[in-house]
């Protein structure tokens, strides 16, 4: 098949070089034309998001635009970032108020399917639990992205690593032996004769190594809007996009540590050059210009990561997998007629230094995706029906943000010329131009209207409504109430009508959770289980589940419950602890060999629910087995009873109830005793 798509003039790439890359470097320059182009394309797409971005982040920080006159004040009212911040507090107090951050939705009560649950469960809990994994910080730093600008990004990886450890020593016998290398008998001769000698041996110590992995886990990290670049076409999941390309700055030591397990080449061909990171840092950390260190110890370059369908020449196993893969374009910039479109990952590095206004970029990865699925996550404030990376609180609280700032310091203005005090003098009466008052000085003038003070009204009453009726059209917007900020309750208003504000409140809030977690969540914990199943050892699966690591399915469509409802509240632990209880005192009475199972099953919940494991507890729980609570009740004097009932009281068998011939339990016996105690 053949293609114009490469068939492009003035092909962008560094001057050539001795490369040690697997294909030549006339086809890296054709590649580097269309990815080039590609990437020239996606920036422009993505300033326009980039701007807003620029312009929410000084909402939140509190950096005033549009001042239009030198007089005014340049006070900003924290009004958008007081109900951000009380959003994701919000957030983050129901999502953090339990160590227990995923909870599936188990398909059906087989034992296989809640076994293969609960093990995605425990997997997932246990990654976003450790401390590396900085889970707090980065998911706060995701919703500073989400709800401000609509979207954020999240990108997964792997990290794995080997190291030898030292076990010890062992005993080792060995031949003795000259400096020759002979092998000596036991009087120090050379050993000839086998019927006549005995080899000598000798003791010595052998140090005994294991190869471990040191680190074998999955990764994620967030990635700042203003590196993301994608495809323009609306899609529902990242997965869907034509292509999709991360900017990341990495040093040269850093793409040497990965060079194997990410197949890097063209490395030696940045040794001697000078990183060149000033633009992309000025983007995101570097925001308020801080100086970079001008001789950095590994210099630093801009890498651009392209996921996506390219045409490959590829190469399988007998079952089918691919196990290499070409760039499918030939030198002239035409598909090869064996090549095939597959999921490619293409990384180029951006040279520093322009050349007629071209960037120049540097080859240096070309791999077929090891991955089953692409590791990335995208998560949306508000779904829009245009845009699919959605809209943010940002979009719609901007321009009554500017009006309640513009409002404020004209009030301010106005209420500074009032308390300010001001005079009117007449022309050549010989008063100076600046009047200074001060106490227990008087003011000589010829004539008393010669200097009078001029009244300036001061009442801004109107500003003060407007600007009630701009905040509260923020709170309509962003669902959120002064209660919820700290504010007190008006006085005008009663408890039930701060609850029915409290209850529509929480249906917006609970729609944006939803949100988040339908569009983000769901994808983001899918992740970290593909990225488990496709890279993770067994020996470490076995050691994060232990016994549970069978059931972990990595072919498993889990389904996991929303925030909402995966994190319960102390409130709902104490009702259901009540429920459990009261079940367990209706049951326990009643005589029936499968009474323990129930037992240790609701005592199994009930330890859940107050934070501990039932595996742990296992060892405590009643004996199951029928034949040895048969034979416990023989030795006890328990044989005439059934097993759950009451048992006997000292002296003998329970007596009998009248009605049914059952024995009495013991409420029963004593409510006899003290009516027998009664009557007498």
């Amino acid at each position: 098949m053949a293609s114009n798509y490469f068939k492009k003039k003035n092909p962008r790439g560094a001057p050539k070089k001795k490369s040690d890359a697997p294909f030549t470097e006339d086809i890296q320059q054709q590649l580097l034309k269309v990815l080039g182009d590609e990437l020239a394309i996606a920036k422009r797409n993505t300033e326009v998001s980039t701007k807003h971005f620029d312009e929410y982040y000084d909402m939140v920080h509190c950096l005033r635009v549009g001042k239009n006159n030198d007089w005014e004040s340049d006070i900003y009212l924290p009004e958008f970032v007081s109900r951000l911040l009380t959003d994701i507090g919000n957030f983050v107090a129901q999502y953090f108020s339990s160590d227990d951050y995923v909870e599936t939705s188990k398909r059906s009560d087989d034992p296989l399917d809640v076994a293969e649950a609960r093990a995605s469960k425990d997997l997932l809990n246990y990654i976003l639990n450790r401390r590396d994994s900085y889970y707090y910080h980065k998911l706060v730093r995701l919703l500073m992205f989400v709800r401000p600008s609509g979207c954020g990004y999240i990108k997964g990886g792997y990290r794995q690593r080997s190291e030898t450890k030292y076990l010890g020593s062992r005993a080792k016998s060995e031949y003795i032996k000259d400096d020759a290398g002979n092998i000596l008998d036991e009087a120090g001769m050379i050993y000839e004769d086998s019927f006549t000698q005995k080899p000598g041996f000798i003791e010595t110590a052998e140090d005994v190594y294991e190869n471990v992995m040191a680190e074998d886990r999955p990764t994620f990290d967030v990635y700042p809007n203003q590196y993301v670049h994608v495809s323009p076409e609306y899609t529902y999941s990242l997965q869907d996009k034509r292509y999709v390309i991360f900017e990341t700055e990495k040093t040269l030591e850093e793409l040497k540590a990965d060079a194997e397990i990410c197949g890097y080449f063209n490395l030696h061909l940045l040794e001697k050059l000078d990183g060149n990171t000033d633009v992309h840092a000025e983007k995101t950390y570097n925001k308020e210009g801080k100086d970079l260190p001008p001789d950095p110890v590994s210099p630093a370059f801009v890498v651009y990561e392209r996921w996506g369908l390219f045409p490959a020449v590829v190469e399988r196993n007998d079952r089918g997998r691919i196990i290499d893969a070409r760039p499918g374009v030939n030198k002239n910039g035409v598909v090869e007629a064996t090549a095939e479109n597959i999921e490619c990952i293409v990384s180029y590095v951006e040279l520093p230094g322009q050349a007629d206004g071209a960037n120049l970029y540097e080859m240096i990865r070309f791999q077929h995706s090891p991955h089953s699925k692409r590791p990335m996550v995208r998560f949306s404030c508000y779904i829009d029906a245009l845009k699919d990376e959605g809209f943010g609180d940002g979009e719609v609280t901007r321009e009554l943000q500017i009006a309640a700032n513009d409002l404020y310091n004209l009030s301010n203005y106005r209420t500074k010329l009032a308390t300010t005090p001001a005079f009117l003098g007449k022309r050549f009466a010989g008063i100076p131009s600046k009047v200074t008052i001060t106490p227990e000085e008087v003011i000589e003038l010829e004539d008393m209207n010669d200097l009078k003070e001029l009244q300036i009204k001061d009442d801004i009453q109107g500003a003060m409504v407007h600007l009630q009726t701009l905040s509260s059209r923020m709170d309509y917007v962003m669902a959120t109430s002064p209660m919820t900020m700290g504010v007190p309750m008006d006085n005008r208003e009663t408890a039930t009508v701060g609850s029915i504000m409290d209850q529509r409140a929480s249906i917006r809030i609970g729609m944006k959770s939803m949100t988040l977690e339908k569009s983000g969540f769901t994808e983001f914990y899918d992740m970290l289980l593909t990225l488990c199943g496709d890279f993770m050892k067994g020996e470490t699966l076995r050691e994060i589940l232990g016994d549970n690591a069978r059931y972990f399915n990595p072919d498993r469509e889990d389904r996991f419950k929303p925030v909402s409802q995966a994190i319960e509240t102390e409130e709902s632990k104490k009702f259901k602890i009540k429920m459990w209880d009261q079940l367990l005192g209706r049951l326990v009475a009643f005589p029936n060999p499968k009474t323990p199972l129930v037992i240790n099953y609701i005592m199994g919940q009930v330890l859940e629910l107050m934070g501990g494991d039932f595996k742990h507890f296992k060892k405590f729980m009643f004996e199951e087995d029928i034949k040895s609570n048969f034979l416990y009740m023989l030795a006890t004097g328990q044989g005439r009873g059934m097993i759950g009932s009451t048992p006997n009281m000292a002296g003998g068998p329970n007596p009998q109830t009248n009605q049914t011939g059952l024995p009495m339990r013991g409420q029963e016996m004593g409510a006899r005793k003290m009516l027998e105690g009664a009557t007498q």
